[in-house]
């Protein structure tokens, strides 16, 4: 693989607007939605919490890595996808009478972020929606390091699950979390981050998070999607460098060698 450089990192949960907002722990209660600038009012009629905290990661990494929402390509993951939506949807059929919203129709499949987002900026360029469980993460980020190693530019990754809704609440009860990290093939020093490389399988790597900078994180939260990359973000804001595992605590995860860059990241 070659080395790949972060240039922007974003971090949106209930409480947090922002990366900077969560290392730091300043918790505010006002925070229980995001805007998702990336799409306009119009176009964002009906689309669920979801679907914004995609694209308010995704917005949030590439403004930090000043790259171009218009060009530049993005890769969407999630666990479950637009269920909210979903679980509305069937229960219209099943309960309701069956005369389904196209709006909500439009707004369930599961790249409905990925098309929003591209059509509020504009943008032509590669796009796609990953789900691979709890691995998404790291399939996201082999997807858009592949697509770096075939077309160079930069690619911005974004991860997302918002609470499960009723009945499946009782199934797995988690916390809404949404992380973007936007990757480079080149980029200015004074730009990187760190450097990623290596890519590999590596049992000895990472295990999964259970604090993130000596915070204790609640267990509704880290089991997330989203949560396999904070070991990842953890290292990167504290500049240490190692093996990091993109699916930790899996088997035959998939691991990279982080270099410290010379931007600190919050």
């Amino acid at each position: 693989m070659t080395p790949v450089h972060v240039t922007g990192l974003a971090l949106w949960t209930p409480g947090y607007a922002s990366l900077g907002a969560w290392a730091k722990g300043e918790h505010d209660d006002k925070v229980v939605d995001c805007a998702c600038a990336w799409v306009p009012a119009r176009l964002l009629r009906g689309a669920s919490r979801f679907t914004r905290m995609l694209g308010e990661a995704a917005d949030q990494a590439t403004r930090d890595a000043n790259g171009d929402p218009k060009t530049i390509a993005t890769v969407y993951g999630s666990d479950y996808g637009e269920i909210e939506t979903m679980v509305v949807l069937l229960d219209t059929i099943f309960r309701g009478d069956g005369q389904l919203s196209p709006m909500r129709f439009k707004n369930s499949v599961h790249n409905a972020s990925s098309g929003l987002c591209s059509i509020g900026q504009g943008n032509q360029s590669f796009s796609t929606a990953l789900a691979a469980g709890k691995r998404t993460f790291e399939a996201s980020m082999l997807e858009a390091m592949a697509l770096l190693e075939e077309r160079g530019g930069s690619v911005v990754v974004s991860i997302a699950d918002d609470v499960l809704p009723e009945p499946l609440l009782k199934l797995e009860g988690w916390e809404a979390l949404a992380i973007g990290i936007v990757l480079s093939r080149e980029a200015p020093a004074e730009s990187v981050i760190g450097t990623l490389s290596n890519l590999s399988v590596d049992e000895a790597s990472t295990a999964r998070a259970t604090s993130f900078r000596g915070r204790p994180l609640s267990p509704r939260l880290l089991s997330t999607t989203s949560a396999a990359a904070l070991p990842l973000f953890d290292a990167l804001i504290d500049r240490e460098a190692g093996r990091y595992a993109l699916a930790p605590g899996e088997p035959d995860a998939l691991a990279v060698t982080l270099t410290p860059g010379a931007r600190t990241a919050v």
